[in-house]
């Protein structure tokens, strides 16, 4: 492990306090970030990521070449609830950081029992992203979602995101 860092008080006003920053060795070699976060709340209760990336010695700072998913799931309620087995389209694009190249495969995964199992859910390709079909529980709840994306340089990104919309009535 090169650094760890505890980050508890990050704000958007001050940026400096979520910041890690670390030295990386000056020879070729692939590392992995990784980050980790819960909280009390009835969505989003713990969201991880685990970036791969290749890096070596530059001649000046440069970003890493990290990736950031987004999704944006049609049919919720203004409370992000979808009905009991129905199904929820789902698009999925990337956000790519300087270097990252482009992304060769996207693997989805959705849980309704927050992560303890996982299933494989189709993408296809759709615009400059993805679209999947979410197929909700038949039962109130909660569907989690982990993506798995891989660039052609041995780069890469797992995110999970335990909850990521509820099912049913409110809970």
């Amino acid at each position: 492990m090169l650094a760890t860092s505890e980050i508890t008080d990050c704000l958007i006003a001050l940026p400096e306090r979520c910041e890690l920053r670390a030295e990386l060795p000056s020879e070729a070699a692939s590392y992995t970030l990784s980050t980790s976060m819960t909280r009390q709340s009835v969505l989003s209760t713990r969201v991880e990521a685990a970036w791969t990336f290749r890096s070596s010695r530059t001649a000046k700072r440069r970003p890493l070449p990290l990736m950031a998913v987004r999704y944006a799931p049609d049919g919720l309620d203004e409370a992000n609830r979808a009905t009991p087995g129905s199904v929820t389209r789902l698009p999925i694009w990337l956000e790519r950081g300087q270097g990252a190249g482009p992304v060769k495969r996207l693997r989805l995964e959705m849980s309704a029992d927050d992560g303890a199992t996982w299933h494989a859910v189709p993408v296809a390709a759709s615009g400059p992203g993805w679209t999947a079909l979410v197929r909700n529980p038949a039962t109130p709840g909660f569907v989690s979602l982990r993506v798995t994306a891989q660039n052609g340089s041995g780069g890469g990104l797992t995110q999970t995101i335990v909850r990521a919309y509820a099912v049913g009535p409110a809970v």
